[in-house]
């Protein structure tokens, strides 16, 4: 296989990766004033309002939960993050569960030393949940953020429970790049 028919190959793959993912992104709305945190689900208990990190001098912009595991969709809800953090990475539930955005979820063992408790939260993480209005889902560059307290479970204290295989949902991307790379080995040996 020559050169070309390789990196035709890749592309073609790289741009099914691409195309597999969620490119509808539904803008996150302000929550309602009487709008409260979730405080506590699947062992997590909500510790406040936290500053993202991205954009921090010195940071690299690196996040504030880096390191970890990340999702974003347009049904994101407190429990469903939660349940994805508490899934973890390779069997290893992740510390830190942050929301942001309305839609995106961060799990992380640590939490950045570059993050900060941000003094009023109800003026920073005020967007509402995608998935569930009544929810908060933190805000631009501001992370609503829950720590591991005790064992997880597999219901939440609203008593719902998360059917989504976050497993397909989050590595579907990672698992479609692994391909390419692995195609374009095979298509080196050839």
């Amino acid at each position: 296989m020559s050169f070309f028919s390789a990196l035709c190959l890749f592309l073609s793959l790289l741009l099914t990766s691409v195309s597999a993912q969620d490119t509808s992104i539904i803008l996150p709305t302000t929550a309602a004033p009487s709008v409260t945190a979730l405080a506590t689900a699947k062992g997590y208990s909500y510790v406040g309002c936290w500053n993202e990190t991205v954009g921090v001098p010195n940071s690299n912009g690196a996040r504030a939960l880096s390191g970890g595991m990340s999702s974003a969709n347009n049904t994101m809800t407190v429990s469903t993050c939660l349940a994805y953090c508490a899934q973890g990475y390779n069997g290893a539930t992740m510390q830190y569960a942050g929301l942001e955005y309305g839609r995106e979820c961060y799990c992380g063992a640590y939490l950045s030393a570059f993050s900060t408790q941000l003094p009023n939260a109800s003026a920073h993480c005020i967007y509402a949940c995608d998935g569930n209005g009544s929810q908060i889902c933190g805000g631009a560059l501001a992370l609503t953020l829950y720590n591991l307290t005790s064992a997880s479970s597999s219901s939440s204290s609203d008593g719902s429970r998360s059917g989504v295989p976050w497993s397909l949902v989050a590595g579907q991307s990672a698992w479609f790049s692994a391909a390419a790379v692995v195609m374009l080995g095979v298509a080196a040996v050839l």
